[in-house]
């Protein structure tokens, strides 16, 4: 890559990180399965209502082969019609936050735990994921990011932990 391109690349990535910083999300969600047990997810989402910046973005996640979901949603009465992009998953986000966390100001320490969090969760030499069950130290990030969104809400660390042990022990039991 020569000196333009990689400036190019440079200024586009700290564009699009700009962007994340201003109207993005970068979090660990906790939800529930269907069976009651905790499932956290790592994402990075972005809602912008400009059609223009929106086709800015995917233009360069897609240059930059970054996997991404959009979906638009219709305004009603004065609302506008909005648009969502979604990076979702430890190995999307593997990719993608290496790259852009050093442009972040704003969401900069959000991104590096995100990061944390999957590369704890992720075995590269399996290319899968490490194990099924979450431990006290994968809670205690999604709490600094929940903590750094402004949620104190509590979580009980025994359902979250003995719940996915449960799930593991099902799963090793089925495969016998």
């Amino acid at each position: 890559m020569d000196n333009q391109q990689e400036s190019s690349k440079f200024i586009r990535i700290s564009w699009l990180a700009g962007i994340i910083d201003g109207e993005g999300t970068i979090t660990l969600t906790l939800h529930e399965r269907k069976n009651q047990t905790p499932i956290i997810k790592p994402k990075v989402t972005l809602v912008n209502t400009d059609e223009k910046i929106i086709n800015k973005v995917i233009e360069i996640l897609k240059e930059n082969n970054f996997p991404f979901w959009v979906s638009k949603y219709q305004g009603k009465g004065t609302w506008k019609d909005r648009w969502v992009i979604e990076i979702s998953g430890i190995k999307r986000l593997m990719k993608f936050l290496p790259e852009i966390k050093d442009y972040l100001v704003g969401k900069n320490e959000e991104a590096n735990l995100v990061l944390e969090w999957c590369e704890r969760r992720f075995d590269a030499t399996e290319n899968k994921h490490k194990r099924l069950y979450y431990t006290k130290e994968d809670v205690d990030i999604l709490m600094k990011v929940k903590k750094l969104h402004g949620h104190q809400d509590k979580i009980d660390y025994d359902r979250i932990l003995k719940s996915s042990e449960t799930i593991c022990r099902t799963q090793e039991i089925v495969k016998i």
